[in-house]
């Protein structure tokens, strides 16, 4: 199979969440900042999605569909993954296990992907009126204390908030996306 026809088949399966209902969602967390001598720290007020690998939804006939990340020729992209079940255990150290109640649920309204350097970089999810922007990428903590927001990496990124990721300065840079009414 090309690498068009992938694409094409990966996004035909993100839209056939089109019409379905998500009852929950669960994903496994990774740390913005890991904390020498301390906890790990899931939460900063400067990033406003959260950062998983992977995300799980279960829909109303107790599927799941997941979304992972995958490494094309030269940058990560989003992978769907409808039928797995995620992860069921919690890996413990920088990363946990939990359940998202602050995710939207409800029916599938609409899905729309977007393609950037050749993978799957980004879908936006409406469910019921609400927007779920899904996007590869991680947050890198560095020496100074910042950090440093990176496109094409192998997290899954989800924001509540879409317009969010306009306000952050993404490396490599963003195209500003018109996401319509929210």
């Amino acid at each position: 199979m090309q690498r068009d026809d992938w694409l094409t088949d990966q996004i035909r399966k993100f839209e056939q969440l089109r019409g379905r209902r998500i009852e929950s969602w669960t994903g496994v967390e990774m740390a913005l900042r890991e904390d020498v001598g301390g906890s790990p720290r899931f939460e900063d007020p400067a990033v406003p999605f959260l950062q998983l690998a992977p995300l799980t939804a279960r829909l109303d006939d107790g599927t799941f569909f997941t979304v992972d990340t995958d490494q094309g020729d030269r940058s990560w992209g989003l992978l769907p993954n409808p039928g797995a079940p995620g992860t069921s255990t919690d890996p413990g150290g920088i990363f946990r296990l939990r359940s998202l109640p602050e995710l939207p649920l409800g029916e599938v309204d609409a899905v729309s992907a977007f393609l950037d350097d050749d993978v799957l970089a980004e879908v936006l999810i409406r469910i019921q009126g609400r927007s779920l922007l899904l996007m590869a990428g991680e947050v890198y903590e560095q020496w100074d204390g910042g950090l440093s927001f990176v496109r094409h990496d192998e997290s899954v990124l989800v924001f509540t908030d879409p317009s969010a990721a306009e306000s952050i300065n993404w490396l490599p840079e963003r195209r500003k996306r018109d996401f319509g009414q929210r």
